[in-house]
């Protein structure tokens, strides 16, 4: 991703918000295919008719500007060129042009690849971004989903194998459901149906099993809802362990699963050891509420950080990744399992308050974009009366440095018109001090709160520079602000604030004197 990523799993110790920095070199016409490629172009008018005409698309959403977009772009259409005769399509959708698709695709950074089975079945790419791992990752992607095993002895080998958890359907009668499921998840899963009556009299017939390497047995999908979306939620809680290691293969499957995280920082293997029959307990009481995770503070230890905790360990701490709320148990107390226990036990009732990290707040705001911190943040940006620009940052971005400059002259020009100061308002916020309770996976992230509508946040899809970030501003703020009737504006406002020369002070004092001499004079006959 150019600016965006889910996390940099190489580096786990910035694991909220990696991002590369450097810009690719090379043109713009590199990251758009050539019109000699196979590589379709979509736009809004395009896409869904093109998804529904083609079973199987990677599609990249990406920005022309985009220095890992650039870099794509000629393995991109090699790919393309080479699928040809598979009848696997490859897209391009350019998000600078067509930014409502890509928002309502969740698109946050370039450059994002999804594949689509149809519009509505739709997953991330997660293969390389060479052309000859593409092919290859696609050609997977065309095969069946579900194997056919009839053989209890084979299906018990293929099981044993495999380097993924397996998804087992006994019988048929959840077969439309159970290829839905695998089409959508075949990345984390292995999925097999059999009808063989020996396996089926052994764990059930009509039912569906989850294999793991952390059980022996299977466990059995017991709940009522049989729809693919309710059965997938049930995997990504069953197929973790109790008490797992986060680490860069992992992280993935923990922050999908959407339910708070607890994680445990030890020093050493022993240490996890010591900790591990208590936390497993644990874990088992809370299945489906709280995942448990072990990890290495000698590795990852700066990751407290980002959890507002120092780094002394061992230390507990709980991250609700949905609100981006921090529960960390007390470091000035000592750390045992009773007390872990006790801690977990009134997280769970709502009796733990949050450790919320902030700057203080500024006394003056000293420059025209104006500075928002943890404490103010949802009062600037519910400000119902004015259409609110947010930039979210980090102070070793190098995108955001780049912005900057762009961004406070964005600012001064809506604070140096009266009318406009108080229509729109351009703000920032380093998310690397202050917690926000707003979902931020990459730096910058630009997101406008429109006046009387702040529950439909935007986020900035397009360009960097001014006249794009006004745009934005003026096309998706409530006041539909332009800058273009400021500037005239601001001029005559100039005019009537012009200072008067001294020739014009001495003849405006002597007007004044004479109309006052005059206001006595009439005073006096009132008089009378």
């Amino acid at each position: 991703m150019q600016f965006l990523s889910k996390l940099n799993l190489k580096t786990l110790s910035t694991l909220l918000a990696c991002v590369s920095l450097t810009q690719a070199a090379g043109s713009e016409q590199d990251a758009i295919a050539s019109p000699d490629s196979a590589v379709v172009k979509l736009t809004s008018k395009t896409f869904s008719k093109f998804l529904s005409e083609n079973p199987l698309v990677l599609a990249e959403f990406f920005a022309p500007w985009c220095g890992h977009c650039k870099a794509l772009g000629p393995q991109y259409s090699e790919a393309a060129d080479a699928l040809v005769d598979r009848n696997i399509k490859l897209a391009q959708i350019d998000c600078t042009e067509e930014s409502e698709l890509c928002q309502e695709h969740g698109i946050r950074g370039y450059p994002t690849l999804k594949v689509f089975r149809g519009e509505e079945n739709q997953s991330d790419y997660e293969g390389p971004r060479q052309a000859e791992g593409i092919v290859q990752y696609m050609v997977k992607q065309s095969l069946p989903a579900v194997s056919l095993i009839e053989d209890s002895a084979e299906l018990a080998s293929f099981i044993d194998s495999s380097l993924t958890p397996v998804v087992v359907e006994t019988g048929s009668n959840l077969n439309a459901t159970f290829y839905q499921l695998s089409e959508s998840n075949r990345e984390e899963y292995s999925f097999v149906q059999t009808k063989d009556s020996e396996f089926a009299s052994k764990y059930g017939d009509e039912k569906i099993l989850l294999f793991t390497k952390e059980f022996p047995e299977p466990i059995v999908y017991s709940g009522e809802d049989e729809s693919a979306e309710a059965i997938a939620e049930w995997l990504k809680v069953e197929s973790l362990p109790y008490f797992g290691e986060l680490d860069g293969s992992t992280y993935q499957k923990y922050t999908s699963a959407n339910i708070p995280l607890a994680y445990l920082f030890y020093n050493t293997p022993e240490e996890k050891e010591a900790w591990r029959e208590s936390i497993t307990k644990l874990a088992q009481e809370h299945r489906g509420k709280i995942n448990f995770v072990g990890l290495d503070a000698s590795k990852f230890g700066r990751h407290a950080e980002n959890l507002n905790m120092d780094q002394e360990f061992p230390l507990f701490v709980i991250h609700d990744g949905v609100s981006n709320k921090k529960y960390g148990y007390p470091q000035d107390t000592e750390l045992t399992t009773e007390a872990v226990e006790e801690f977990v036990k009134r997280y769970d009732a709502g009796e733990i308050e949050p450790i919320v990290k902030t700057e203080e707040i500024p006394e003056v705001q000293e420059n025209a974009v104006y500075k928002i911190v943890g404490k103010t943040h949802d009062a600037i940006i519910n400000d119902d009366t004015r259409d609110v620009l947010v930039k979210y940052y980090a102070p070793w971005c190098g995108h955001c440095k780049r912005l900057a400059p762009v961004y406070e002259e964005l600012a001064e020009v809506y604070q140096s018109n009266s009318k406009a100061s108080k229509k729109v308002r351009v703000a920032n916020v380093d998310a690397t001090l202050n917690d926000v309770d707003v979902e931020i996976q990459g730096y910058p992230t630009l997101i406008l709160y429109p006046a009387g509508d702040k529950s439909n946040p935007i986020v900035h899809q397009g360009g960097r520079d001014l006249q794009s970030l006004a745009d934005f501003i003026k096309e998706k703020g409530t006041h539909g602000v332009d800058i273009d009737a400021l500037e005239e504006d601001n001029e005559v406002e100039a005019e009537a604030d012009e200072p008067i020369t001294e020739d014009e002070q001495v003849d405006a004092e002597e007007e004044a004197k004479i109309q006052i001499e005059q206001e006595d004079e009439a005073a006096g006959h009132d008089e009378l």
